[in-house]
Parts: C-alpha cells; structure tokens; sequence
C-alpha cells in the first residue's frame, strides 16, 4: 500500500473524528437542561472508562482489558555495532537498514493504582521484516577496485511479544488532560534472509551477480516517553503529542563463520503521533491513532473497562 495513500487517509480519519466531536459538542451545549444533565452523566462515567490507546487514565483500583492492533510502515535504521560479513582490509561499506510492515496484535491488561496513574501489560505476537542495503568500495593490496552493491531482506517469522508501561494525566480544566505514556516493548523473532548484490569492475561494468539464502534470528527493543493533550468532545477525546523513542534490533546469523552480530538503532528517534478515543456505551471504547516523522505507523484498539 503506498505510503502517501496511508497518510492521507489517517489524517482523513483523524480530522473526520474531530469534526464529528466539534458538532458533537454544539449539539449539547444547544440542548435543554435535562439533556445537559445526560451529557455531564455520560462525561463522568468516560473519564472511568478505558481504551487500548486511550488518553485517559482509568481510576483509582479500575480494571480494563483489551487488545490492539498495530502496523508499523516503516522506520529507518543505523548500523551501530558489527557488520553482516568481515570485509578486506582497505575496504569501506555504506549501509542503511529500514524497518519494513512489521504487524502486532497484543492484548493488553490495565490497572488504576491511582486516579490519574495507570500501570499496563501487554501481551501477545509481532513478525519482522527489513531491508538492508550496502555499497563496499575501497582498495585491496593498495588497488582500487570496483563496487559490490546489494540488498539484505529479512522476513521474520511471528514471535511472542510482551510489553510493560505506565500511564498518567492530569486534568488541566474539565476538558483539557495533559497526559504522558512511558513504555518498553520487546520481542524475538527467527529469520529468513536473503542477499543479492552485483558486482562492478572499476570502469562501471558489471563483474557478475550473486544471491544467498540464510537464516537468523532478530531481538526487538523498543522504550518510549510520550507526553500529550487531550480534549474532551462528548464521546470523543482527540489527543496531540511528541514522544522521545529509542528502537534498537540485535542480529545473530545462522550462517556467519565471523559470528557477526550486526546491532542496529533507530536513526530518528523524535516524533509526534496524534488519535482519538470514542465510547460506545457504558464501558467500551476503541481507539485511533497514528505516529510520523521518526516512524510511519498506525494502531487500532477496543478496549472494555470493569
């Protein structure tokens, strides 16, 4: 799916939601009493419901679980420590990795220790898959010599993912939350690899073509502060924020004579992410939302409170 497309159609969605809210909210303020006392009542009762992404903390020995579903589109990498093979002395390599669809389903259980502090497990399963590319260039023997270009992609099997953070807020007026999210998320997956490169002599022809199949295995760790502002519109809460985010992916390749184990680290690590909560009756709730500039990704979420 092009990533444009994706784009335009979370932001679609996301100002779609706000509008629906603004007019939600008109529609209240215009009603008679008694349907203004309804609109507080329901208001009460969503600041003790929950979401999967909600943002909005639960209350104090509140219960709520749920399960979400998130898409990560892409996110650019760096090499950090290690190399997928040893190169000849004299030799240089340039290589970028990029984080490609990896797809989570997790469920997540949440607890209230306070009015406004929430503490979270999830649980559940997320794939991997990448693409590496490296241009080697340089000397052998103190002679130049022509260039191997080739592409690394990873697909990585579904492997068990678990997840630990905490959530807490503070109500700024009867509207406006200033909230914050801190999480780690971790999970190992096994690998297919596949490398094709070709080879160039030095006055640009091609020397030849080559292709490898292997296997490995891949440790996600992810950790994230993310603090935001939320509004309270009728059944919606549309939220704004910026996170600090640190992902890091250790290699180990099965076919490696080196033992190379290439570590690689998130090359943006600042971003902003924006979604809305909506609630469906007394204690359901679901939630959109959607993160850029250090990833493209996206998440849906139901969640229901005890």
């Amino acid at each position: 799916m092009n990533k444009k497309i994706i784009n335009k159609f979370v932001a679609i969605l996301f100002v779609g939601a706000i509008f629906i809210a603004v007019n939600s909210s008109i529609s209240f303020a215009e009603s008679s009493d008694a349907d203004s006392e309804r609109a507080k009542a329901m208001e009460d009762t969503l600041q003790l419901a929950s979401a999967a992404g909600r943002a909005e903390t639960q209350g104090r020995n509140k219960v709520s679980v749920g399960i979400d579903q998130e898409i990560l589109f892409n996110r650019d990498m760096k090499l950090e420590n290690g190399l997928y093979y040893n190169i000849p002395v004299g030799r240089t390599i340039s290589d970028t990795e990029k984080i490609d669809q990896v797809y989570s389903t997790m469920a997540k259980v949440s607890y209230g220790v306070l009015d406004n502090l929430d503490i979270y497990l999830r649980l559940g399963t997320s794939n991997y898959n990448s693409k590496y590319n490296y241009s080697e260039t340089g000397t052998v023997g103190g002679l130049p010599t022509g260039a191997d270009i080739g592409t690394v992609k990873t697909k990585g099997e579904y492997g068990f993912a678990y997840g630990v953070g905490a959530k807490g807020t503070y109500d700024l007026t009867k509207s406006w939350i200033l909230g914050c999210d801190i999480q780690y998320l971790r999970h190992t997956n096994d690998l297919k690899i596949n490398d094709s490169w070709t080879q160039y002599n030095v006055d640009g022809s091609v020397w030849g073509t080559g292709s490898d199949d292997y296997t490995g295995k891949v440790t996600v760790q992810e950790w994230y502060v993310a603090p935001y502002v939320a509004f309270k519109l009728g059944n919606f809460v549309p939220y704004v924020g910026g996170r600090y985010s640190d992902l890091r992916t250790d290699y180990k390749l099965d076919w490696s004579p080196d033992n190379n184990k290439p570590e690689f680290r998130a090359d943006h690590n600042f971003g902003v992410f924006l979604g809305t909560d909506y609630k469906i009756g007394k204690n359901f709730s679901i939630n959109l939302e959607g993160r850029f500039v250090d990833e493209t990704a996206m998440s849906f979420g139901a969640t229901y409170g005890f």
